[in-house]
């Protein structure tokens, strides 16, 4: 295990950890790749996912991911640095802004709309590379059946475009039964027959489990890398790995009474019990929803083979925990507590605290120390 500072990161004896099982995102990547008979890309905006997106690139390229996508230029200069002949697609440019360090670093915009496509051309003397990202029902951004009229009826202007791949996103992917994923796919085919020597790419993760309807030339990646099964909550299981864990130091163990309080609000103890105070709040990620102050209900974390539930309001720092029902014997202070992983599925912290795996993964703060197994 190698430690990798990040920027703002504290001495390691008292951090927050993030442990990063590279074999596990690999293995996932082998496991996405062999769903279908094109080519699996990685998508590594937001610091993939919040798990180091230098270490996952790097952990993918070595694998013979040749593809990657990223949110944003800055994102995508980062990468280039690190895999100089990699093909980086960049998802959201904003070509006023970004179209100098799109083709200093030979990135390859996804464009959205006319004015961007004229703006990218006019930046090239000869054909411009580009990704062309096409509406289909997300609504978010996307060239529309308006824009894919005028651009076809543009000869010209087509012919000063390197279409390297037409794309399109869904927008229920992770939702097996969803009516939008199949009328999603008929506009998107619709769209593909337009230009039928471009590759082509509609599947995010849950694209690529939905089928190979939905694969197309090239797949797109995410979440999956990271260990969530999208489809995990309709299926009950996951097809994938744990990549991540989330984990504190516990720095003290309290004995509180009955009618005795804890933290912010004043949760009171309904009998004697023991608590544990771990070195991680709400300003590492964990979020303040892990408990529920109404109802009493927290969420559950493990320690040393034992899950106990969050016990108090989440505080900027510090959380506490119930210990009443593990043998004393069984934990002392400096010992891993683990917010999720592999023993407390970020899945079940996601079902608690109202959100999804995306966002409990890219909230782990730079403060936390990403460790690279």
């Amino acid at each position: 295990m190698t430690h990798l500072p990040t920027r703002n990161a504290v001495p390691q004896s008292t951090s927050p950890e993030l442990i990063v099982d590279l074999n596990a995102v690999v293995d996932n990547y082998k496991t996405l790749q062999g769903m279908v008979s094109g080519e699996c890309s990685g998508v590594i905006k937001a610091n993939a996912y919040g798990m180091g997106s230098n270490q996952i690139a790097q952990a993918l390229s070595e694998e013979g991911c040749e593809t990657f996508f990223v949110a944003l230029a800055s994102e995508g200069v980062e990468i280039r640095a690190l895999l100089p002949n990699a093909t980086i697609f960049v998802l959201s440019p904003f070509l006023a802004l970004d179209c100098e360090l799109l083709k200093e670093h030979k990135l390859v915009p996804c464009l959205y709309d006319i004015e961007g496509i004229n703006h990218w051309i006019s930046a090239h003397s000869g054909l411009a590379p580009v990704a062309l990202h096409f509406e289909t029902g997300i609504n978010r951004l996307g060239l529309s059946a308006q824009n894919l009229e005028t651009l076809l009826s543009d000869k010209t202007k087509l012919g000063q475009l390197d279409i390297k791949l037409v794309m399109s996103h869904l927008s229920s992917g992770d939702e097996q039964q969803s009516r939008h994923n199949p009328e999603q796919l008929k506009a998107f085919k619709m769209i593909r027959a337009e230009f039928p020597n471009v590759p082509a790419s509609l599947a995010n993760t849950g694209g690529i489990l939905l089928g190979s309807e939905y694969h197309f030339d090239l797949v797109r990646p995410g979440i999956g890398l990271y260990g969530h099964d999208p489809h995990y909550y309709e299926n009950n299981c996951s097809r994938l790995k744990t990549v991540a864990t989330f984990r504190a130091p516990l720095a003290q163990i309290k004995h509180l009474k009955s009618n005795d309080s804890v933290g912010y609000g004043a949760t009171e103890m309904s009998k004697d019990s023991e608590i544990g105070v771990i070195l991680c709040g709400y300003a590492d990620g964990v979020m303040r929803a892990f408990f529920r102050h109404e109802t009493r209900e927290g969420h559950k974390v493990a320690l040393n083979g034992f899950s106990t539930p969050m016990l108090g309001r989440v505080s900027m720092d510090m959380i506490t925990i119930d210990l009443t029902d593990i043998p004393s014997d069984a934990y002392k202070k400096g010992d891993m507590v683990e917010i999720f992983g592999p023993n407390s599925l970020v899945e079940d912290a996601a079902v608690m605290a109202g959100t999804s795996a995306y966002e409990l993964f890219t909230r782990v703060s730079d403060r936390t120390v990403r460790k690279y197994v």
